[in-house]
Formats: structure tokens, sequence, C-alpha cells
């Protein structure tokens, strides 16, 4: 048997608004809008919005229509909440259509699976929510918060990245910042910590993350680890908060020990030499006057740079070398493999043996 459906349920998706139907019943009796008016008791500029459609019927004037035009009261309301529904039915589908817009611009599963963003397909309910995380009144403002953020982004042009992204993942860890209610921050207990955190390079992660958690804390510096994002390729973030705290924010990006250092004593220089300033690191970019100050200084942090010149000038090739240059530092060897890779002092691919692997733990 094939079902049919009762009229009842038919539900056109046009509608027309009572302002037309009133325009045809002042031409039928071939009135102007002006005679029209004086016989209702309306001002002419009240009759021509409602025939414009930028005023509704009301159930006063329906009363007067049906008066004048004989058409009852009822239909001429009817018309009106027919116009009404259509026009809410359109401005939710327009809604909807504009959220779907704006949140493809956004990590949308990454905000998920973080509990950022609730497990929801409702679209509706996902913008409200993105609004929440970045928070911001409407989706106009998404740039305000970008602005807001102000990270100098060195950006890679080997990859693809999105600002939408790059400041989901700074907000995913400013978030964690602010949890650990800061001191303000204390430029002596963070240098004085800087070099305490260098003696941990040879430790293991069990050994020196919460160290270094505690030991930037302390500073007022948080310290947070935050898994990567589609679209940011970014490895690290310094910048700071209220003006008076700082974060560090790492991306453990490559999972390596040279690139995972190297990314912390960068940070930390901004931390140190551009205090207000906030930064968003992708290695791969290219470098400006403070990049080039930050890279200087991580350099003469983790190894002396008048030390580790002389030791490039030895050409070394070995395992043996790195090892008898790390050991006599005091720096794990595949940070020195990792700056010797970096300055073109040896390929890529020579020596990785000598460096760490981290992994994410569950």
């Amino acid at each position: 048997m094939v079902a049919v459906a009762k009229k009842d349920d038919w539900s056109p998706d046009w509608a027309t608004h009572p302002g037309e139907h009133l325009a045809e019943y002042i031409e039928d009796r071939g009135w102007s809008q002006a005679e029209f008016s004086r016989l209702a008791d309306m001002s002419p500029k009240h009759v021509s919005t409602i025939i414009n459609g930028t005023n509704p019927v009301t159930a006063e004037t329906a009363l007067k229509l049906e008066r004048v035009l004989g058409l009852k009261a009822s239909i001429w309301t009817g018309l009106q909440a027919k116009w009404d529904l259509h026009e809410a039915k359109a401005a939710n589908q327009q809604a909807l259509a504009d959220a779907d817009q704006i949140l493809s611009n956004f990590p949308i599963k990454d905000l998920k699976d973080r509990g950022a963003l609730p497990a929801t397909n409702d679209k509706a309910r996902l913008l409200n929510s993105l609004l929440e995380f970045f928070a911001v009144g409407s989706p106009h403002a998404f740039g305000a918060r970008w602005t807001n953020l102000a990270v100098h982004h060195r950006q890679s042009k080997a990859f693809e990245t999105s600002q939408y992204h790059v400041a989901a993942w700074l907000l995913l860890g400013e978030k964690k910042a602010r949890g650990l209610h800061l001191p303000k921050f204390d430029a002596g207990k963070f240098a004085d910590a800087v070099m305490e955190i260098r003696k941990l390079t040879t430790t293991g992660p069990e050994v020196f993350y919460p160290r270094m958690s505690e030991l930037c804390r302390n500073a007022g510096v948080a310290f947070v680890l935050e898994k990567p994002i589609s679209k940011t390729c970014l490895f690290g973030s310094a910048r700071w908060l209220e003006g008076d705290r700082a974060i560090i924010q790492m991306s453990l990006r490559m999972k390596s020990n040279d690139h995972f250092w190297w990314t912390f004593f960068h940070e930390a220089a901004h931390i140190t030499l551009h205090k207000g300033r906030a930064f968003a690191d992708d290695k791969g970019g290219e470098g400006d006057g403070v990049e080039d100050e930050a890279d200087s200084w991580a350099e003469e942090t983790l190894v002396g740079s008048a030390r580790f010149a002389a030791f490039k000038r030895t050409n070394p090739r070995s395992e043996i070398s790195v090892k008898a240059f790390a050991q006599q530092i005091d720096i794990h060897p595949g940070i020195v493999v990792g700056m010797l890779q970096h300055c073109g002092a040896i390929p890529y691919k020579n020596l990785n043996s000598l460096k760490a692997r981290f992994e994410w733990a569950d």
C-alpha cells in the first residue's frame, strides 16, 4: 500500500507577506493608498510599510482591514503568522548554513576529542560552544580573538597553516595554564630555573617533566604540553597572560629530544628577552630579528656559542666525538646532533641513533 500524505501534512516552502494581498485588494477597489488610509484610519506611511513588507499586520490592524475590506481578521493574522514562520525557517536555515561554514574553519574533531567542545553533531550547539571556548560574543569577533592573542607567528612556507587552528591550539594551552594559578613572573627565579632545567636534558621524561613544570611554575611561567593539531605545524609558543604571567606551550612535534629541548630553550629566550610579546614558532619558518635573538640565546645557554663553534671546526663525524663533547658540557648528545644537522655541519641522516625519542602517554 502506498502511503499518502494528508492534506494537513503539506507545508509549502514559500509564503507571501499579507501586504501583497492588501495591495491587490486596494487596487481591485480602485482606491489609492491615500484613500484607503483615510477609510481605515491608518497613516499613509503605516499602510505603505505594510504593503512593502516592512511592517506586520497586527491584530488591531487586522480588525481595521476586516471592517474596510470585509475579509475576516483571522485570515489577515493567519497570513501574517505563515509569513513569520516562513521568515523564521529561512533565518534558521541561513543560521545553520552560516554555522556550517564557520565551523569548517576550525579543528572541530580535535576540540571534541580534547573535551573543549561537546560530542554532538548539532551545528547550532557546536557553534555556541565554540564561541564560549574562544570567549567571544559572536562569529564576527573571532578576528578580534586572533588579534587579542597577538602572536608573532613564524610560519613555514612548506606547510599549510590556519590562523583558526593556531588560535585553537594556543587557547587549549592557555586554559591549562590558567588552571595552574600562577604566581607573578619572577625574572630571577626563571633564570635560575632555566639553568636547573638545562641539567635535566640527560634524564628521561619521567624525571624532567614534573621538575620542569615545578621550576617554571614557581617562576610564574606555565609549562604546557599540548598535542599538535592539523594546520598548525607549530613546535612551541611563548606568550604572556595579563602581562605578569607567562606560558611556554609545546607540541612535541617530531618527538625527538633535540627538537624538544631546542624548542624549550628558544621559547625560554622569548620569555627572557621579549617580555610582553607573544610568539608561535614553527622551526621550519623564516626567522627575523627577534627569532635570531632567541636562537642565539638558546645556543649560548645550551652549548656555549664559542665552544660549539670550536667543536664544529673539528669537523665532527663520529658518535665518539659527539658523545665526548656532550659529556664535556653535560648535555644530551642528541641535542648536539640536532644542532650540527641544523647548521649543516653533518647531514640530517647522520648520527640520529644518538637522539632520544618521546611519545605521548595515554
